[in-house]
């Protein structure tokens, strides 16, 4: 096994990617001061896992980025990559060459790879420390170093030698499996002092559950009742709008047969009021034939009067005759004038009895009416009162309904208040049950763990 290459990138002075190509056996690298020899062992021991920045001649990580010059701008990361020929087997992995790769970031992140593949710096310290490589393996011994090793105590050459003889890993082993007992004590303590606090808590906790099951029942039974009741009062209002339904249909039909009644009073009333129209004309004209035949009888008496006075002045004249006065032509007059009389008497008597039918049709006629506008004003109060009626019995089924949704909303609202309380049940339930094979298996578990801890 024996270094291959090196490549670097960012690593304080090499700004462009530089790889230098080891061959087996004694390589040197030779330069004047201040060409960058001294970053070449820094870039090494950054590879294989170094975290201390003053090891690296640094104040922190960050300055191991190439920070730039007049002619450069600084870069964003630093990267090294260190190929190791592993031909003979040297490290635990199955490949003949092996890479490992380091990236830093100048925001502060960090990047580990084997052959490409993400991994961990512990991973890369493992895979070194079989080999007998690493950053504490004293494979590198840098500036200030030799000078003490030569001046060092027993006790620190003996460490020295412990870990170039590679007892270092096992070192490593040890203080982690040391760590590993620590925790797994304090593990055991903390299980301890749990166990106890569950064991305190487990009858209360038994109490606890079995008054949550008596007031879960107890609930349910108060939900259970509610819901009868609630059913109860869905019944009666079912009923009752059931019925609210039946007596508004009884109203409407009513309703319908009482506006029937008031369209055929309408029609009635129209036709009355045609045929007294159609009458009115007829009534004013044996009217004015009455008046006429008044006129004509007062004139006929006028005229018997006036004969009656003329015969007994004729009477008187007898003694002493008036020859301008022809009794004969007088007679005749007189007998004209009596069967003008006497048809005037008739015609009169026909005007008379056609003003007695007239006024007779007219009376009846107007009684009609009469007795037909009342019935149509009993028709509309009763019409009136069967609206008020039917508003009355629609806000009680309005009423009775929202009443109805309302319950129905609160038995669905308990329906899903009983659901949520019987997974809550079942979560208690679970959870006693939890609590009681976690103290059985720390009980069983006890004597395993002591067992495991000797």
């Amino acid at each position: 096994m024996h270094l291959k290459s090196l490549t670097v990138r960012g690593f304080k002075s090499f700004a462009s990617a530089t790889t230098f190509d080891f061959e087996p056996g004694v390589t040197a690298v030779v330069g004047p001061n201040g060409s960058g020899k001294s970053n070449v062992v820094d870039a090494l021991a950054w590879v294989m896992g170094e975290q201390g920045a003053k090891t690296l001649r640094g104040g922190k990580m960050e300055d191991v980025i190439f920070a730039g010059t007049a002619g450069r701008p600084p870069l964003g990361r630093a990267h090294v990559a260190l190929t190791i020929d592993n031909a003979d087997g040297a490290l635990p992995i199955e490949y003949s060459e092996v890479t490992i790769s380091r990236t830093l970031f100048r925001t502060g992140g960090s990047e580990y790879a084997i052959n490409g593949s993400g991994c961990r710096l512990l991973d890369i310290q493992e895979l070194l420390s079989d080999s007998g490589l690493g950053k504490e393996m004293h494979v590198i011994v840098g500036q200030g170093q030799l000078d003490k090793v030569l001046h060092a105590t027993a006790e620190d050459r003996r460490g020295f030698i412990e870990e170039a003889a590679g007892i270092l890993k096992h070192r490593r082993r040890k203080e982690k499996t040391l760590r590993k007992l620590d925790a797994m004590s304090a593990n055991l303590a903390r299980l301890s002092d749990l166990t106890g606090e569950i064991r305190r808590q487990l009858t209360p906790l038994g109490k606890q559950a079995a008054v949550a099951r008596r007031a879960q029942a107890v609930q349910f039974d108060v939900r259970d009742a509610r819901a009868r009741l609630l059913a109860d009062d869905i019944v009666t209002l079912t009923t009752a709008v059931e019925r609210d339904e039946a007596a508004e249909a009884a109203l409407k039909s009513r309703r319908e047969q009482v506006e029937a009644d008031l369209l055929a009073g309408r029609t009635r009333q129209a036709a009355l009021e045609q045929q007294s129209a159609a009458a009115t004309p007829v009534l004013n004209a044996a009217r004015d034939t009455w008046y006429q035949l008044s006129a004509t009888r007062e004139k006929m008496k006028s005229l018997g009067v006036l004969a009656a006075e003329r015969q007994r002045h004729l009477g008187a004249a007898e003694a002493a005759p008036d020859p301008s006065r022809d009794p004969d032509r007088l007679a005749g007059q007189a007998q004209r004038l009596r069967s003008e009389e006497a048809e005037l008497d008739l015609a009169l008597e026909e005007r008379r009895i056609g003003l007695e039918t007239a006024m007779e049709i007219k009376e009846d006629v107007e009684a009609a009416v009469r007795a037909e506008e009342q019935r149509v004003r009993e028709l509309l109060r009763a019409t009136a009162d069967r609206r008020e009626g039917l508003a009355k019995l629609a806000g009680q089924v309005a009423a009775a309904r929202s009443r109805v949704e309302s319950a129905e909303a609160e038995i669905g609202r308990l329906h899903q208040g009983k659901a949520a309380g019987a997974e809550r049940h079942g979560e208690a339930a679970r959870e006693f049950a939890a609590l009681e094979s976690q103290v059985a298996g720390v009980e069983e578990g006890e004597e395993r763990l002591d067992a495991d801890y000797e």
